[in-house]
């Protein structure tokens, strides 16, 4: 197939700013000429709780929307605790350790791959020699976790065990901003989104979480042909970057673009 992907799409983009539950909504998009649709969702700040995507459909160009297009019930992206995070799309996570005891671990997951890191101050379970894939993984200090110092050497075996081919190799990118938390990122090399089971020794703030809709024109309510999606979280302030990519319509010269497109 000849041309550019926008040349044969219908791709528009938006930011929404969310600051409480009531929400805000995209602009309605136009289904007439167009077979199928996807809508993805980007939300980006430093909350706990998860945020609700709904995937709307309205009669006109400036009508309010109605939930569940489609049919298609809402979903929830980010974390529901600070200490459990399972299916919701996490793409960024900062963990942080405020104390740890002996034995206490958690469990990190990127999509289908799981590791367990157990923190010990036990010198010889720092070595990496100790380490399995099934066995898990240890991070700590013989300085302790009461103390800046302690942690922090802790943090960075930690890194180094998510880093290492016994943990995620590439498919996790770490940094450590502060001297109690490190940020987890996900790799395009990664099998899927983030995931944390974890005790007292961590807690994780979600940073970004992604969601999307996939969804056919015929599937919309009679009389309604236009699509926006709806984003709301319980408390937490957050942006939210909005895509969507209509397809199977007619081809598009893409001098016909809402942004800016290199050459």
């Amino acid at each position: 197939m000849s041309g550019k992907i926008v040349e044969h799409n219908k791709v528009d983009m938006e930011v929404l700013q969310i600051t409480s539950a009531t929400g805000s909504t995209s602009r309605n998009y136009d289904m007439k000429d167009f077979a199928e649709a996807a809508i993805a969702v980007n939300v980006e700040g430093s909350y706990i709780g998860g945020v609700t995507l709904d995937l709307m459909e309205s009669s006109a160009a400036t009508a309010a929307g109605s939930s569940a297009a489609g049919g298609k019930a809402g979903i929830v992206i980010g974390g529901t605790a600070a200490t459990n995070i399972a299916a919701g799309g996490v793409r960024k996570m900062t963990l942080t350790c405020s104390s740890a005891t002996a034995n206490e671990y958690f469990t990190l997951s990127a999509g289908t791959v799981s590791r367990k890191f157990t923190y010990t101050t036990s010198t010889a379970l720092h070595n990496s020699s100790a380490w399995s894939a099934t066995g898990g993984l240890y991070f700590g200090s013989t300085v302790g976790s009461t103390v800046n110092t302690g942690i922090a050497l802790s943090l960075d075996l930690l890194k180094a065990g998510i880093e290492s081919t016994i943990g995620f190799g590439g498919a996790i990118i770490c940094s450590t901003p502060a001297t109690d938390a490190i940020k987890l990122e996900v790799a395009d090399s990664a099998a899927g989104a983030l995931g944390l089971t974890a005790t007292a020794v961590m807690s994780a703030v979600v940073n970004q979480a992604c969601g999307a809709f996939d969804i056919n024109a015929d599937a919309l309510s009679a009389g309604k042909r236009y699509l926006s999606v709806k984003v709301s979280t319980a408390s937490t302030a957050c942006r939210a970057a909005v895509t969507v990519i209509r397809g199977g319509g007619r081809y598009l010269p893409a001098s016909n673009v809402k942004y800016k497109l290199s050459s």
